[in-house]
């Protein structure tokens, strides 16, 4: 550990001196000017990641989102400017360049079709095009989807469309729909999710920094990037790498306009879904000084309502015991759960921008969205503690005293993402600079009630205990009303608010060495982030005490079968409570003798629940590019400091666990992290290149793993503990990439990753023995969560991606195109009570298949993603993991072009009803099972 502390910090003194080197050498005179334009093709569509280059020297510069390219520094005099996009003929233009002046250059480039006709290009090809050209001239290595690229899938969020990259998995939200992203086996935590470049935060119930991306809907963005190397330009907090989303930006002279409308269906509720995007943008006032507008403006909406749910089993408590028969984990709490949802989704964005000079503009961007889930969950249990079980000779288990219960669940989650920043730039002398502002605000407003009918004690006996369907009987727990007496209500009502304030400020300045371009860059930020939840006043615990008659479940029966084709047919659910009775049953009654507000168990669900968490960073970089010839050579260093409040609860409690008393506590700390970046491009062709980074970054904690206090959840039975020493990981990233660029528009790429990383955080989970800290005896039994920093990982991985449309093919064959992407990931790692282990979050194995095919006006596409398995929570051994099973999805969509401006579409997904499960150590135990089934839609695209 020694040997490679020194060697890091040699290298943060050899980077130092190298960026010092810049000073040394020439940098752009006032003789010198610059050039400016767009580049599109001859039908006016955006050419993102075209290259320009000035004949006879390095000087070089690629197109951003909008085509739009700059060049400082130019040598003044007639100059020969020669633009590349694949896809695309090149073109050879000449300008005249004037000192201290700024000349406009734009270009219009003609398809190439000699392998691919215009018909191919425009139904499958011009997004792949888009994103090829960004990644082929990027610094870094990154993939990027282009909007056009999103809408070949039948996605419809941000974490569904990233989930078709090489290196990249999802968590899935409880209607099956992707919600979080992990890259390259490593935690949530250790990805930034950025739009424009700026981090929003997560608003998770669970307290996690990575934000939910089913939140966000892709018709509102222009494009996205996964960022695999970072640029000391950019936060150093995040050892995966980024998630940037892009929203558009006005490109056109004239009106854009396009509109998606279609309707689909849920299989699993029997119930129909709706969705409309539309967006517009133009630019204005063109002249000479700005030929290509000087105001451009955008705007975007989305709109998406469904009703679907899902049907899940849970036995998330499994303790062992020796029934004669050696140990035996047994599922001692097993949950049938009915789901029923009303989602609905909105999103927009909006950019404004405006050209003051050739030099000198500003941007303005505006992007908000909503998923507002009304949900309805009926819930049945059984419990038959171990220690009452009896083990027959037939394999059966018995326990008399067992208990059921029949819960509903009627909650609103109202979760938001607002974002909006200004941003600008201008030249003076030599210098570029530009700055910005950027601020998020993030919530996510729960509003649940869950009401519980129990049992007493019942006979209940179960035989297979290694089948995905566990169930117990010997009582009829499902059907039988005058069981269950009204019991617990909690109203779970909490908020949790994410707020970030960003201002930053750059300069670069070009330079030469020699023929070689170069520029210096340089730049300082502030971060200021702002994450608290909490339970406002309105939550309550209460327990039902009046009569049994009156609070017995035949007063309050719903439907006599809620679903007779549980878990797609292998079970049943049985009766269901009555909503609105239930409900009303309490809202007239709380507060009395039947309802008495259980003041000391609510003041704890208030106060363990609370945090307030704030990290204000403050950064400062330098780095330096080079071109020499073939070969880039980007060095840096990127300096962050952090400094942190937290602010929780300690809940005192008796020998009863009865609340007793709340203490405010808060922790404070800072922490100063210097990070060096060498990243290297080499052209070995026109076609072909190699990309070598060796990056350093870290990656913080969860906002509510770091609180100071304890979360008690009595229905739940579990206990969360917080950890305020907690330590920010901190990696050593090695990557090398190589890319084959394809003359038919599409690539052959393969990649080696490795990363070392030192406390690593993971989530653990045991069962309380009842010694675990003073008056865990109360808590015998239940599932105790905690969050802690591993000692050091190792992470290793290959990376292949295939994109190739087989124009080669005779015939119709021609219209094949094909996409594969596979991943595989090793890590080993040392945790505070075990040895080698894999990193929780890494599957071994992960990837995407798509095949395609396009005649004339019609296209047809098939899609596969496959997610190995992975560690979700360690706990003290093997046997205590729990493992999310492997996983494989496949969709299909169509389209078909009526007009030039006007198509149909169709689209289907998890066509397999691929469901989610979780096991317990082994693949025998279930821990859950979340069915889904399959769903899609269709609809018509009008482009103007």
């Amino acid at each position: 550990m020694k040997k490679l502390s020194m060697s890091y910090y040699t290298l943060v003194l050899l980077l130092a001196g190298l960026l010092c080197l810049s000073g040394s050498y020439s940098f752009a005179q006032h003789s010198n000017g610059n050039i400016k334009g767009q580049i599109t093709g001859v039908n006016g569509e955006i050419l993102p990641g075209a290259s320009i280059y000035i004949k006879g020297t390095n000087l070089g510069a690629v197109t951003d989102i909008a085509g739009n390219y700059e060049m400082l520094g130019v040598p003044s005099g007639n100059q020969t400017v020669t633009v590349g996009y694949m896809g695309f003929q090149s073109q050879v233009l000449t300008v005249t360049v004037n000192a201290g002046k700024t000349v406009f250059l734009n270009a219009k480039l003609k398809a190439s079709d000699q392998t691919l006709n215009e018909v191919t290009v425009t139904a499958i090809l011009e997004g792949q095009r888009k994103a090829l050209n960004q990644q082929r001239n990027s610094d870094n290595i990154k993939q990027v989807i282009s909007a056009d690229v999103m809408g070949r899938y039948p996605d419809l969020n941000v974490a569904e469309s990233l989930q078709r990259l090489p290196g990249v998995t999802i968590g899935r939200n409880s209607s099956g729909e992707g919600s979080t992203v992990q890259m390259r086996g490593t935690p949530g935590n250790f990805t930034n999710i950025n739009v424009n470049g700026e981090q929003i935060m997560g608003t998770q119930e669970d307290g996690s920094r990575n934000a939910q991306l089913d939140v966000i809907p892709i018709n509102v963005l222009s494009s996205m990037e996964v960022v695999k190397t970072l640029t000391p330009d950019q936060d150093g907090d995040a050892i995966a790498g980024a998630v940037n989303m892009k929203t558009p930006t006005a490109t056109s002279l004239t009106s854009r306009f396009a509109l998606d409308l279609g309707g689909g269906y849920n299989n699993l509720r029997s119930n129909l879904n709706g969705i409309g995007n539309a967006s517009w943008g133009k630019r204005f006032f063109a002249n000479d000084k700005s030929p290509n507008g000087k105001l451009g403006v955008i705007a975007t909406g989305s709109f998406y309502r469904t009703k679907n749910g899902y049907d899940e089993l849970r036995a998330q408590v499994w303790e062992k015991n020796n029934y004669g028969k050696g140990d035996i984990y047994f599922p001692t709490d097993i949950r049938l759960l009915y789901v029923e949802n009303e989602r609905t989704r909105i999103g927009t964005s909006a950019t404004i921008d405006y050209n003051f000079s050739p030099t000198t503009n500003i941007v303005a961007n505006f992007m908000y969205s909503n998923h507002f889930n009304e949900l309805t969950r009926y819930r049945k249990r059984t419990r038959m503690q171990t220690a009452r079980n009896v083990l027959g000779e037939n394999g059966e288990y018995t326990n008399s005293r067992g208990r059921g219960y029949n819960e509903i669940k009627a909650a609103t989650e109202d979760n938001s993402n607002l974002n909006f920043n200004i941003q600008g730039e201008t030249v003076v002398g030599s210098v570029k600079l530009d700055a910005g502002v950027f601020m998020n605000k993030s919530q996510f407003v729960n509003r649940s009630g869950i009401y519980n009918f129990i049992t007493g004690n019942i006979p209940l006996a179960i035989s297979d205990i290694s089948t995905d369907y566990l169930e117990a009987y010997g009582t009829d727990w499902k059907n039988n009303a005058s069981l269950y007496t009204y019991n617990t209500v909690e109203r779970d009502w909490w908020t949790t608010n994410g707020t970030n304030f960003t201002a930053r400020l750059n300069a670069s300045v070009p330079y030469q060495i020699g023929n070689n371009s170069a520029f210096f860059k340089a730049g300082v930020k502030m971060k200021r982030m702002h994450n608290k939840r909490f339970r406002p006043d309105e939550t309550i615990v209460t327990t039902y005490a009046g009569a049994a008659a009156a609070g017995n479940l035949t007063n309050f029966a719903g439907s006599p079968e809620i679903s007779d084709d549980l878990l797609d047919g292998h079970t049943n659910f049985g009766l269901g409570v009555d909503k609105d009775k239930t409900i009303s049953f309490l809202d007239n009654n709380l507060g009395t003798s039947l309802f008495p507000i259980n003041v000391p168990a609510t003041r704890n669900s208030i106060d363990s629940y609370y945090y307030d968490a704030f990290e204000t960073v403050s950064s400062a970089y330098v780095m330096n590019r080079i071109q020499f010839n073939k070969l880039m050579l980007l060095v840096g260093l990127r300096l962050e400091q952090t400094e942190v409040d937290y602010k929780g609860n300690i809940v005192e409690t008796d020998a009863n666990g009865t609340w007793t008393s709340t203490s405010p506590n808060q922790k404070r700390n800072s922490y100063l992290k210097a990070l060096p970046n060498i990243q290297f491009k080499y052209d070995l062709d026109k076609s072909s290149l190699v990309r070598a980074a060796l990056t350093y970054g870290y990656s913080r904690p969860n906002f509510v793993d770091l609180v100071p206090g304890r979360l008690i959840s009595i229905l739940g039975e579990t206990i969360t503990d917080g950890n305020p020493d907690l330590q920010p990981a901190f990696a050593t990233n090695v990557d090398l990439m190589y890319e084959k660029y394809l003359n038919n528009l599409g690539i052959i790429s393969g990649g080696l990753f490795y990363k070392k990383i030192d406390k690593f955080q993971y989530n653990s989970v045991f069962a309380l023995a009842g010694n675990e800290f003073p008056g865990a005896d109360r808590y015998t039994g239940w599932r105790w969560f905690r969050t802690l920093n591993g000692n050091t990982a190792d992470v290793f991985g290959i990376e292949l991606n295939v994109q190739a449309n087989l124009t080669f093919l005779p015939g119709l064959l021609k219209g094949l195109s094909v996409m594969a992407n596979y991943t595989y990931t090793n890590s080993n790692a040392d945790a505070q009570f075990r040895k080698n282990l894999r990193l929780p979050g890494q599957a071994d194995h992960t990837a995407n298949g798509s095949l395609a095919f396009s005649h004339k006006k019609f296209t047809i596409q098939g899609n596969l993603n496959y997610n190995g398995a992975y560690t979700v929570l360690l706990g003290d051994q093997d046997a205590t993991d729990v493992i999310r099973n492997k996983r494989v999805q496949i969709d299909a969509n169509s389209s078909y072009r009526l007009t030039d401006k006007i198509s149909l579409y169709i689209e289907a997904q998890n066509l397999t009803k691929a469901p989610q499960i979780d096991y317990f150590g082994e693949r025998s135990r279930i821990y859950q099972n979340q069915f889904y089934s399959f769903w899609g839609r269709a609809g018509v695209k009008i482009r103007f």
